[in-house]
C-alpha cells in the first residue's frame, strides 16, 4: 500500500490517482476524505512538534486498517484522501468510516492531553455518484461539508444534500450582505409591572427576511453569523439599534425605557464583546440602567469562572444581567449564589402548565422565592392569559411578559402601543 509517506499530494497529482483507481477497479470504488483539522487547537496549546508525532500515528494506525490494493494520501494538512475499492454496501461503508474514526480517537488519546477535537468524513461512491475523479471528490467534499453541519462523524454523499449545503452557503452570503445593509428588524416585546400596572420595559428580538426565503428564524441565521465570523457585528448593530430606538420611546418616566437584549452564549467567549458593548452604549447608551443583558443559564453554567468575571465587569458599567430561561435544565445553586444578575426570567414552559400542573405551580412560586432572597426581579415570560397573570401576581412576581399583553411589534408600532398603554393596561393587570 501507497501511503505517500507524509508528503502533502498535490490536486493534480490526487485527482489523477484516483482516477486511475476507478479505472482499475473492476467493481466498485468509495472515496473517503478524513478532515482532521480540529486537531489544530491542541498543536496551538501545546508543543506544534507533536503534530509531526501525530500524523506518523495516524498513518501508521490507517495502514493497519487498510488493505493491500487501498490507498491513502495526505491531501491537507491533517486531511487524508482514502480510496477503497469493492466497497460500496452501507455497511461495508460504515464499518470502514467507525475504524477510520477509532482510528483518530486512539491517536488522539496517545497525545495524552485534556482537550477534545472531532473528526469528519465524507465519502462518496463510484459508480452510484460518479465515474469522473474530479466529480467524485468534488461530491465527497459535499458529503464532508454535510458531515461538519450535522455535526456527525461521517455522511455519504446523497444529492438532496447538495440542496441543503446550497441554502446553507446562499444564506451566508444573504447573512453576510444583511449585517452589512444593516438589514436585520427589531421588534420589542413589553414588559409589565404586577405592582403598578406599569410598563417597565421591553424585549428586543431580532428579526430578519432573506430576499430568496422570506422570514428565516433566529436559530438559524444566529448560527449563521457566527460560522461567518460576523457575530461581534451583528452584535454591535443590535445593540446600537436598541438603544437608539429606545430613546425614542414615549415613556412616562425612565423606567419604561429600559430595553432587554438577548447576548448569544458564544459572544461571552469573545474578549471584546465588553469593548462592543461600552462602544454601543456610548453612541446611545445615555443612562446606562436603560440597558439589560439577558443571558441563558446553560451560558453561564459553560466555563463559568470566565463568565462571571465578565458579568461582574458589565455590572461595573451599570449593565442590568438576567438570567434567561431559568429552570430549564442546568440548574446549579453553586453557580445562583455567585451570579451577578439583577433579574430573572422564569422559562414560559413552566407559566404554560402551571394552571393545571401543581408541579409547575410549585416550581415557580419556588424560584420566585429564591430569586426575591438574593434580590433579583423575577420576570414571567409566556403569559397569555389573565387566569396565568392572576396566579403569577399571588406568588409574587414582579413583571410578566407574553401575547397577553402584546405579540412583539416592529418600532413604530411599539411606540403606538406605549401611547395607549395606560389605558389598555388599566384593565389587565390586577391589584395586588
Amino acid at each position: 500500500m501507497n501511503t505517500r509517506d507524509l508528503n502533502l499530494t498535490d490536486a493534480v497529482v490526487f485527482r489523477r490517482e484516483v482516477q486511475q483507481q476507478i479505472s482499475r477497479s473492476a467493481e466498485s470504488l468509495s472515496l473517503f476524505i478524513v478532515d482532521m483539522s480540529g486537531i489544530k487547537k491542541i498543536f496551538s496549546r501545546n508543543n506544534p512538534e507533536i503534530g509531526r508525532t501525530f500524523l506518523s500515528n495516524i498513518a501508521r494506525l490507517l495502514q493497519r486498517i487498510c488493505r493491500e490494493h487501498d490507498k491513502i494520501y495526505r491531501i491537507g494538512d491533517f486531511t487524508f484522501g482514502i480510496t477503497l475499492a469493492n466497497v460500496s454496501s452501507d455497511i461495508h461503508i460504515q464499518l470502514a468510516a467507525e475504524k477510520m474514526v477509532r482510528v483518530y480517537d486512539t491517536a488522539v488519546h496517545d497525545l495524552d492531553v485534556p482537550y477534545k477535537a472531532g473528526v469528519f468524513i465524507g465519502i462518496a461512491r463510484c459508480p452510484e455518484n460518479s465515474t469522473k475523479a474530479h466529480d467524485l471528490i468534488r461530491k465527497a467534499g459535499v458529503a464532508l461539508e454535510a458531515s461538519r453541519t450535522a455535526d456527525d462523524p461521517y455522511f455519504v454523499y446523497r444529492p438532496d444534500a447538495v440542496e441543503t449545503l446550497s441554502l446553507k452557503w446562499n444564506l451566508q452570503e444573504e447573512v453576510g450582505a444583511g449585517i452589512t445593509a444593516r438589514d436585520f428588524d427589531l421588534h420589542y416585546q413589553p414588559k409589565v409591572s404586577l405592582s403598578t400596572g406599569r410598563v417597565v420595559g421591553a424585549e428586543a428580538l431580532l428579526r430578519w427576511t432573506s430576499d430568496s426565503h422570506g422570514s428565516v428564524p433566529p436559530d438559524i441565521f444566529i448560527v449563521i453569523a457566527r460560522e461567518i465570523g460576523r457575530m461581534n457585528e451583528l452584535t454591535q448593530s443590535l445593540l446600537t439599534t436598541a438603544l437608539r430606538q429606545a430613546s425614542e420611546w414615549p415613556c412616562r418616566d425612565d423606567s419604561g425605557c429600559e430595553v432587554s437584549v438577548n447576548l448569544e452564549a458564544e459572544s461571552l467567549k469573545d474578549p471584546d464583546i465588553a469593548d462592543v458593548i461600552a462602544s454601543s452604549l456610548s453612541i446611545w447608551g445615555g443612562n446606562d440602567h436603560q440597558l439589560t443583558l439577558e443571558i441563558t443559564e446553560a451560558a453561564l453554567v459553560t466555563e463559568s469562572d470566565t463568565n462571571f468575571a465578565l458579568l461582574h465587569k458589565l455590572r461595573s458599567m451599570g449593565i442590568g444581567l438576567s438570567i434567561d430561561d431559568f429552570g430549564t435544565g442546568y440548574s446549579a445553586l453553586s453557580y445562583f449564589k455567585s451570579i451577578p444578575a439583577s433579574e430573572l426570567k422564569i422559562d414560559k414552559s413552566f407559566i404554560y402548565n402551571m394552571l393545571e400542573s401543581t408541579g409547575d405551580r410549585s416550581i415557580v412560586a419556588t424560584v420566585i422565592e429564591l430569586a426575591h432572597r438574593f434580590d433579583m426581579q423575577v420576570v414571567a415570560e409566556g403569559v397569555e392569559s389573565a387566569e396565568q397573570l392572576d396566579l403569577l401576581s399571588e406568588l409574587g412576581c414582579d413583571v410578566a411578559q407574553g401575547y397577553y399583553f402584546s405579540k412583539p411589534l416592529p418600532q413604530q408600532e411599539y411606540c403606538r402601543w406605549l401611547r395607549n398603554a395606560e389605558t389598555t393596561l388599566k384593565e389587565m393587570v390586577p391589584d395586588r
